[in-house]
């Protein structure tokens, strides 16, 4: 049995191929298929099976696209996938060449959630696919169902955690599906994708806490927020999303064409450095910095489908993020274009004012400009910066109408006051933005200042 790891950096997910005897699996695929089915060639293995550990709420599935090439969709019980797929049960067993995948029911990250032991040709147990119950040094969320489960969801995903305790030895591969930079996990993920349970059983709350009230305290202290289209993920998967034999190429589009596009209700997306946008770029375009992050934050400041065009560096870049916002079912990009062009054409361009975290202290301590904290509530709450209006990024549409002239910007790191002021400045406020730093350097400077 060969185990291969396939990371999207894009959303912090990692999908599987297993190949054993010239037959091969591939669980939690992403919507691209291409580098699973391009490395079961090199194998001379044939992708005969789909495994699902749960409907996934961050991403579309690629399973339909592997079914239209011959495989077969595994799915839990009571996922309510609405197109063929075989469903599986705590105990079912799929064989895979020589090798099998044995079902245990893992609800808690949701109801349905199912992990996948491995079992090689001697039956020897190589690990488990834990998709979003046990991850790296966390578990996953239980929350994203809404409040009205989430202590349900809690307490399934900690009997979950001793239950795979229990199956496993401690030499058995942890292998999960949610990883950093996923927001379906909690906090304190590890960068690392996979590794043996037997690390995890020190460090892990859902393994390593005493108590199950330890384990609640532990994984509810920070929530995050819940990016605005994971409410569109879980029943498109459950529907089936439209298949694509590819994922669509942008268009390059000439100056010309791309500055009539706002005109039409597209939506400018321009995804070079914030240092480089805050310098110059087209205006009205909204800043969202290719950094990891994008999908979840253009998420929250594009309405779900909206039609898009992308600002990039080069082809390259625009082919890539085009993929991935393909994953995520934002499908409507009509084209990108190199800023490159659109500064050759000598066409008008926009610049936002940078601040230093001395500037932003002084105006907070002065009350001479109004400064808003866009990071997220939990954020705000762990380090507060009194004087500051809260403004969280994930809820900006409720705010915007309302929002102050003249407005300093901030948040953790500069990412998203670049994003947050791009919108503020499209809207017709003047802004600053500090970009290169956070609240942490403000809070230093007030210091340095008092």
């Amino acid at each position: 049995m060969e185990i291969t790891q396939f990371v999207t950096e894009a959303l912090g997910d990692a999908s599987y191929l297993i190949v054993d005897s010239g037959v091969a699996a591939v669980v939690d695929p992403q919507r691209d298929v291409r580098p699973f089915v391009a490395a079961a060639e090199a194998h001379n293995a044939r992708i005969e099976y789909v495994f699902e550990t749960h409907v996934h709420n961050d991403y579309l599935s690629g399973g339909r696209e592997l079914a239209a090439l011959g495989a077969k969709v595994v799915a839990p019980r009571d996922s309510g996938l609405q197109f063929p797929h075989v469903a599986i049960g705590d105990g079912d067993e799929m064989t895979i060449g020589g090798a099998t995948l044995r079902a245990l029911s893992a609800p808690g990250h949701t109801y349905e959630h199912t992990a996948y032991i491995a079992l090689d040709e001697r039956n020897a147990m190589r690990g488990a696919f834990t998709g979003g119950s046990l991850l790296m040094a966390a578990a996953g969320r239980s929350d994203l169902l809404g409040p009205d489960h989430t202590d349900k969801l809690l307490r399934l995903q900690w009997e979950t955690a001793q239950r795979l305790r229990s199956q496993l030895p401690a030499s058995a591969s942890i292998m999960p599906t949610h990883g950093t930079g996923s927001f379906c996990s909690s906090a304190g993920a590890r960068t690392e994708r996979m590794g043996p349970l037997s690390v995890e059983l020190g460090r892990n709350p859902a393994l390593a806490s005493a108590s199950f009230a330890t384990f609640r305290a532990i994984q509810t202290a920070s929530p995050g927020p819940i990016p605005s289209y994971y409410a569109y993920m879980a029943p498109l998967n459950r529907e089936g999303p439209k298949v694509a034999v590819r994922p669509p190429s942008p268009t390059l589009l000439e100056p010309g064409e791309f500055a009539a596009l706002a005109n039409h209700g597209v939506r400018i997306v321009d995804a070079r450095r914030r240092q480089d946008f805050a310098q110059a770029h087209i205006p009205g375009t909204t800043a969202i910095e290719d950094d990891g992050s994008l999908l979840a934050y253009l998420g929250w400041l594009v309405p779900f489908n909206a039609p898009v065009a992308l600002v990039t560096y080069d082809a390259a870049q625009a082919e890539r993020l085009t993929t991935d916002l393909f994953r995520i079912g934002y499908e409507d990009v009509r084209g990108y274009l190199p800023f490159a062009s659109w500064v050759a054409g000598n066409h008008p361009t926009g610049r936002i004012e940078t601040v230093s975290a001395h500037e932003v202290a002084a105006a907070i301590d002065s009350g001479s400009r109004p400064v808003l904290d866009v990071r997220f509530s939990g954020e705000q709450d762990d380090l507060p910066l009194t004087g500051a209006l809260r403004r969280p990024i994930d809820r900006l549409p409720e705010w915007i109408d309302n929002a102050p002239d003249n407005a300093l910007v901030v948040c953790a790191s500069g990412y998203r006051s670049s994003a947050a002021a791009s919108i503020l400045q499209a809207s017709g406020r003047h802004v600053s933005a500090f970009i290169n730093g956070g609240a942490a350097d403000v809070l230093q400077a007030r210091t340095l200042i008092a």
